[in-house]
């Protein structure tokens, strides 16, 4: 079995990430117990976060996990044993624990021609580098990260065991269920609070998965037991066989991952953490090491000056789909070598300070580098010394915009754009982009952009200075930003109004909720039109359902029942409510091209 199987398999068991797949961020635990309760904060807080102590201590911890086929041959595992140092330190939202290996590594799997004790050596030396958890006050891991340069192996190992030490606190009684995440999906854990410090915990079954290849995902047997001793972690032992079969056509029927944990504290519990200088989640590493992988592979058939030579091309795309292909390689070989090789940076700035009428390409290949290189130019090229012309300058302003992984000081030259007079709306827009994207990765950078933009909404009368940030809200689907939009709702400027429902658009929840379905009752028919659009890009609540099948019979105007049509058919799938509307414009709608929509619609079903 190839390499790159056997670890995409294995990230399905939750040790391995693969492309990705990781999903440390999104964590809603939903508490239910005999009474279905629903646990609150405070509720939360004292096992949760009390667990970790406020000191360095010594544990012990053995740690291993095996993965084979179903017909037994072995894919992939490792045993980790020896000494972990755990430093906790609480903030506002949660608790932070660093952490450093001290112990040895090996994997059951080594690549061909290599000394297994070599192996272990190198595996152990990167193990010992530190580590970081975070978790939020309900004991859910926000993310694991560490040093740059960390083997994903070892970030994968370390990422799994934060997700073993999720414990999430009783909303009231001594038992409960709660929804929680690992690298494989999401699933429903049971725990049994005995007393004296003893609360089991059993996963009872996967809800969700984060791969689509899967047929079924059983939880064989799962069984933790966490020892906590004056309300502080002495000892965690776990147990957990999982078994998955694919759908048809996978190279093979399934497999089944076996893991073990005992983590116990030492008697010489004092210990001393190295702190980490720069940290980078482990999801990243993971990503980082898939995607140099990828780019070696366009580079190998591909040079520069070929790239540089069919992608221009990609300005004229028809219906010639041989000459697009070629096109579109070049284009991702160029964004590669815009990644790996500095000749390729030179390259496309000699190019760049022509202006030519490849700019918009080049750009749009320096925005989906997004290292740090790629960024530094289009800061320069988006600020007001650039050699651009005013229209590639603004598509600059937009490429930084819209880089994956804005850098800090990407962040500080949108913020210092805000003020040009002809990037400025376009800056905001960006640092919302960069809120939404950096917001669980550096929550401290998030913080400070959340900060700069409230500052500009409050410090201006202007109702477009007030749309351009209330749009850059909607772009960074935060949810600290909620109450600072609800001002803005019932604003007396149709144009802040309406920014006000983008804004809405990928805040989850029922207030977002409410708040959109007020908008899409407003006297303005711009505002409903932008309300109806928010709506169309969220999940359908209940609330939803019923406002849009109100709405595409009631709605006067064209464009927005238009818009709530379009919604009502996409939705009707998974919303049979809609279906007596959906009827109504069907039969009795003036419009008919909104007849024919409503009618597929109900056909399809």
């Amino acid at each position: 079995m190839g390499t790159r199987l056997g670890l995409k398999l294995w990230s399905v068991v939750g040790i391995l990430g693969v492309g990705g797949a990781l999903t440390l961020a999104v964590r809603h635990h939903t508490a239910h117990g005999a009474e279905h309760a629903t646990r609150s904060a405070s509720a939360a807080a004292p096992q949760a976060l009390s667990m970790w102590g406020d000191s360095a201590r010594s544990y012990g911890i053995d740690f291993s996990t095996r993965v084979a086929t179903s017909t037994g041959q072995l894919m992939t595992g490792f045993q980790l044993s020896g000494p972990l140092a755990l430093s906790a330190r609480h903030t506002a939202n949660g608790v932070v624990v660093d952490a450093q290996f001290a112990g040895s590594l090996r994997s059951d799997t080594s690549a061909p021609g290599t000394d297994p004790d070599t192996a272990a050596q190198q595996l152990s030396a990167a193990a010992h580098r530190p580590f970081q958890l975070q978790f939020d006050e309900h004991g859910t891991l926000v993310f694991a990260r560490g040093e740059p340069g960390t083997p994903p192996f070892i970030g994968r190992i370390w990422t799994a065991l934060g997700e073993y030490l999720q414990l999430s606190s009783s909303p009231g009684g001594a038992r409960w269920q709660a929804r929680e995440n690992d690298a494989s999906g999401a699933y429903s854990a049971q725990y049994d609070d005995a007393g004296n410090g003893q609360i089991s915990k059993r996963k009872l079954r996967y809800d969700s998965l984060v791969t689509q290849s899967l047929k079924s995902y059983e939880v064989v047997t799962s069984s933790a037991r966490f020892e906590l001793e004056s309300d502080e972690l002495k000892s965690v032992e776990l147990s957990e066989d999982l078994r998955a079969t694919f759908n048809e056509g996978a190279p093979l029927p399934g497999f089944e991952g076996v893991t073990k944990l005992r983590l116990s504290r030492r008697s010489d519990s004092a210990a001393s953490v190295a702190p980490l200088v720069s940290a980078v989640p482990f999801d990243q590493l993971a990503r980082q090491e898939r995607d140099a992988a990828i780019d070696q592979q366009l580079m190998n058939k591909m040079t520069l000056a070929e790239a540089l030579t069919e992608v221009q091309a990609f300005e004229q795309i028809g219906h010639d789909k041989a000459k697009n292909d070629a096109a579109g390689r070049a284009f991702s070989t160029l964004t590669a070598l815009l990644r790996r090789d500095p000749s390729a940076l030179a390259a496309v700035r000699q190019r760049l300070a022509k202006d030519g009428p490849l700019a918009g390409t080049l750009l749009a290949a320096l925005r989906d580098a997004s290292t740090p290189e790629t960024q530094k130019l289009l800061s320069e090229l988006a600020g007001p010394k650039s050699p651009l012309g005013d229209v590639s300058r603004l598509e600059a302003a937009r490429s930084l915009s819209l880089v994956m992984t804005p850098t800090t000081d990407t962040v500080g030259t949108l913020e210092q754009l805000r003020t040009d007079p002809l990037v400025g709306v376009q800056a905001t827009y960006g640092l919302g982009t960069a809120l939404g994207r950096l917001g669980k990765s550096d929550p401290e950078t998030a913080t400070q952009i959340r900060q700069t933009l409230t500052t500009q909404l409050s410090g201006t009368s202007d109702a477009g200075s007030q749309a351009a940030v209330l749009t850059s809200f909607g772009n960074a689907g935060d949810p600290a930003t909620l109450d600072v939009i609800r001002a803005y709702v019932v604003n007396p400027e149709p144009r802040v109004r309406a920014a006000a429902a983008q804004a809405l658009r990928h805040i989850p929840g029922q207030d977002a909720d409410a708040l959109l379905v007020r908008l899409c009752a407003d006297a303005n028919e711009d505002v409903r039109y932008s309300a109806l659009d928010a709506v169309g890009e969220r999940t359908p609540s209940q609330v939803l359902i019923a406002t849009v099948a109100s709405l595409i019979v009631a709605e006067s105007a064209l464009r927005p029942r238009v818009k709530a049509v379009n919604i009502a058919a996409r939705w009707y799938p998974s919303a049979p409510d809609l279906r007596p509307s959906l009827q109504l414009v069907a039969s009795n709608d003036t419009n008919a091209d909104l007849r024919n929509i409503a009618k597929v619609a109900l056909e399809r079903s």
